[in-house]
């Protein structure tokens, strides 16, 4: 089948796979670099850092003007169309069907909000993906694939275009064998579509401090850190009073 020029199909493709999971970022219609030839796949990416947003995709950054992809996958599963015309998210690389550096014409791109960064700007590597922004991911790029009459081999990552170029690792610890084969499953229709899961609450790195911190732990012989760690200080500087420990007495 195949497809040159914009996705105008976009809301009209997804709205039947996805539901009230797809919402439209407003203007996407007229948004875009220019118009897209002919259309050969979907590329997937990540974010790095699960807060993004679809109007931060929309809008860019400094070094890099936006849209920066047609879609934003969120991690409740939301699904949100950004832009219908080509976007800055491939950058230099290659693949054996691509146009070496010059994939943002050919390519669908996806960016998925993952993985959470922790207060101190550090992230967990092999952070697991949350059940519904994976069911999500499958079920668009199973109907893009599907209006695009490509198999599921036409959807890549963009560690695997990019990686060597760029050094990309995204879409971050996502197999993508697998998720080509969750995505060919979807496309033959093995998926109960009636029910899917709840949204994933977003991290509340406040109250986990604050938990941990409080809790008594059986580890620690039912006290909690704090005082656990007032112990520790006891028998390492032989003092109980804070004023005489910090007075060097």
């Amino acid at each position: 089948m195949g497809w040159t020029g914009d996705p105008v199909w976009l809301e009209d493709v997804l709205r039947p796979a996805l539901g009230d999971r797809l919402k439209t970022l407003p203007g996407w219609q007229d948004r875009g670099h220019g118009d897209f030839k002919d259309i050969r796949g979907v590329m997937v990416h990540h974010t790095g850092n699960s807060r993004e947003t679809a109007q931060s995709i929309a809008d860019g950054r400094p070094d890099l003007e936006g849209p920066l992809s047609n879609l934003h996958i969120a991690p409740d599963g939301t699904v949100t169309i950004v832009a219908v015309g080509v976007c800055w998210h491939a950058g230099a690389g290659s693949y054996p069907w691509l146009p070496t550096d010059n994939a943002n014409w050919h390519m669908i791109g996806i960016e998925c909000a993952w993985p959470d960064i922790r207060p101190d700007g550090t992230f967990d590597k092999a952070q697991r993906w949350p059940d519904a922004q994976i069911i999500a991911m499958r079920d668009t790029c199973a109907a893009l694939a599907l209006k695009l009459g490509v198999p599921a081999t036409r959807v890549i990552g963009h560690k695997e275009y990019a990686g060597a170029a760029q050094g990309k690792w995204d879409p971050g610890n996502l197999d993508m064998p697998w998720f080509r084969g969750e995505v060919a499953k979807d496309m033959r229709g093995e998926f109960d579509k009636s029910t899917q899961p709840g949204p994933a609450l977003p991290p509340d790195y406040a109250k986990e401090v604050w938990d941990q911190l409080r809790i008594e732990w059986p580890q620690l012989g039912g006290q909690t850190l704090v005082n656990a760690i007032g112990e520790i200080r006891d028998k390492v500087c032989g003092v109980t009073d804070y004023a005489d420990w910090k007075a060097g007495k």
